[in-house]
């Protein structure tokens, strides 16, 4: 393959940030330099002058859209929209009709991405009732991770219950896997539900009025405990309270292995913004009043929070657009995978004073380390996979949904002013995305397995 060199950049890495050029060969990172003499005769310059060069991101919580509803999204429009925001591998949820319950389904979603993804994606597998003698089945299918919904989600991918989680959680242990749960109290979720629609409350308040910061608080909770019981990594996905994100770190402080992602739309938005969005801004966990996103802040800035995600959900606006009648017909999710981590570098460094190297361990390194990847990906490290995104940090723009690669143009974060844009995005080597447009082959992406336990033990 051809010899690349990446020069004058600035390199943030989750251990350093510093000056130095790149060497890209055969997909991988081949060398790093501040000594020109150094430097091999290259097929491909590119100058970095000025730019910071960041392991390219990655998203652990997308929604692809596929198999069930690809009409909103599909792998190769979802793995563009990433492309365009510097995500060269993100990890897709099996909420998917059906569900990504057993191995057959595994390998079918893995076919279905790979004849259409731009950059390299892995599969997390599900956890629902009619799944949990299937567990090591679709771990051996490369599933780097299992998802459970302690509350009702959709009648293809029912909850389990507490006994149902443990049983769970003390399998997935057995095979050091990962548990992701989605944390809301079911009961409360539900009765909160009878009692507003019996109201006949429509609007979009009701939304978040059913899901007060209590049901997540609790829940997590309730989580954390079986998790420490069975001996299993906890992932709590996107932790949208303060006390949640204090529970968590309680239990990291604690030795346990438990670890959170949170929305960016969790940290720029809030109720005001949520109400005017209407159904387009509609998700669960919902969006918060702004004294609970100031405070999860902190949490982000502490080092605290994990990972930085987008809950990637690729709707049509049609069926967006339902929920202005009555919000509860508006599918729960929203887009925003081009524009999470150029807006996170201008919120979180540019505007609160995030160091760079928090920033690579936020949208890259510790999704790496949670998944398994690292240090093949998320870090930029000699024989590191050459997955890159070039960003020119001070350019100001506004988000333009009309940019989306998705066939359904719509974002609630439409309008945000940016400062800091994405100019290239590589992934093993190869330019996927440049100055505004695709420019990668489709299928260029790869399946990024787990190692079942037996190979690893060899």
């Amino acid at each position: 393959m051809a010899t690349t060199i990446i020069r004058g950049g600035t390199i943030v890495t989750d251990y350093s940030v510093f000056r130095a050029d790149l060497v890209l060969k055969d997909g991988r990172i081949a060398a790093i330099t501040d000594d020109p003499d150094l430097l091999p005769r290259a097929d491909e310059q590119i100058d970095a002058t000025g730019k910071l060069v960041l392991p390219g991101g990655i998203d652990p919580h997308v929604h692809a859209g596929e198999p069930g509803w690809p009409a909103g999204g599909d792998f190769g429009t979802e793995t563009m929209n990433a492309a365009a925001g510097g995500i060269t591998t993100f990890m897709e949820h099996p909420l998917s009709l059906p569900a990504t319950s057993t191995a057959e389904r595994v390998r079918e979603k893995q076919r279905l991405a790979e004849e259409k993804a731009y950059v390299d994606f892995g599969l997390w597998g599900a956890i629902i009732p009619e799944s949990l003698d299937h567990l090591e089945e679709m771990r051996d299918a490369g599933v780097r991770g299992f998802k459970a919904f302690m509350p009702f989600s959709e009648v293809y991918y029912p909850n389990v219950d507490d006994a149902q989680l443990l049983d769970a959680m003390l399998t997935i242990a057995r095979f050091d896997g990962l548990v992701l749960v989605h944390a809301e109290n079911a009961a409360m979720l539900a009765a909160n539900l009878k009692r507003l629609q019996a109201a006949g409350r429509k609007d979009a308040a009701a939304h978040f009025e059913s899901r007060p910061p209590f049901v997540e608080y609790e829940a997590v909770n309730r989580a954390i405990v079986p998790a420490k019981e069975a001996g299993v990594r906890l992932q709590v996905v996107h932790v949208s309270v303060p006390a949640a994100a204090e529970a968590v770190k309680s239990a990291k402080a604690a030795g346990q292995r438990v670890t959170m992602e949170v929305c960016l739309h969790h940290l720029v938005l809030d109720e005001e913004d949520y109400l005017r969005a209407g159904p387009y801004a509609r998700c669960a966990p919902p969006i918060r009043a702004r004294d609970q996103v100031n405070a999860l802040w902190s949490y982000v800035l502490d080092g605290s929070v994990d990972s930085i995600i987008s809950d990637q959900s690729a709707y049509t606006r049609a069926e967006k657009e339902a929920g202005w009648a009555s919000i509860w017909d508006a599918p729960q999710g929203l887009q925003s995978i081009e524009v999470i981590f150029p807006l996170f570098l201008s919120e979180a460094v540019h505007k609160r004073g995030l160091p760079l190297d928090a920033f690579a361990r936020l949208t890259a390194t510790n999704a790496a380390r949670a998944t398994g990847l690292y240090p093949r990906k998320g870090t930029i490290l000699p024989g590191s996979d050459a997955d890159l995104a070039i960003y020119d940090p001070d350019v100001e723009w506004h988000v333009d949904e009309n940019l989306s690669f998705s066939p359904h143009k719509w974002t609630p974060l439409h309008g945000m002013a940016c400062r800091g844009k994405v100019e290239r995005t590589i992934v093993r080597g190869q330019t996927v995305f440049q100055d505004g447009q695709i420019v990668g082959p489709r299928g260029f992406g790869r399946y990024l397995p787990g190692v079942p336990q037996e190979a690893r033990a060899k």
